[in-house]
């Protein structure tokens, strides 16, 4: 389902929208300053909608965090999106929401990668090229 509110108020206030429904406490730093093209707002806002809830409902997180910015990449300026928690870990990267996140990652000619050892925590990493 696509989030309307992304649209009408843009990444940072939809990402605001997803911390506020989570059951964990959802911390988000998101200093973009100007909005991305849509596509690839829509691909942060799923990456971090499925880290939130991935960690919300399997890992018995206590606290996420968030951190959405702009940084320079080798061809160009990248969005780059970190979720962590201090939940279990041993999540599965081919599980079906995480793989669908790194296929939508690399259909932008992104990079996405989890980072889940047993025993936590765990980090959700998306660079997506905005050029």
């Amino acid at each position: 389902m696509y989030p309307a509110h992304l649209d009408q108020l843009g990444l940072e206030e939809a990402l605001a929208t997803v911390a506020e429904r989570s059951a964990v406490p959802v911390r988000i730093r998101c200093g973009l300053g100007e909005r991305q093209a849509p596509r690839i707002e829509t691909a942060a806002y799923f990456t971090v909608r499925e880290a939130v809830t991935n960690a919300a409902k399997h890992a018995g997180a206590t606290r996420i965090d968030v951190d959405v910015a702009l940084v320079d990449g080798e061809t160009g300026p990248l969005l780059s999106i970190r979720v962590t928690d201090d939940g279990a870990g041993g999540a599965d990267p081919g599980g079906t929401g995480l793989a669908g996140l790194a296929r939508r990652a690399a259909a932008l000619d992104g990079r996405f990668a989890v980072h889940s050892p047993t025993g936590g925590p765990t980090l959700v990493e998306a660079e997506l090229p905005c050029g």
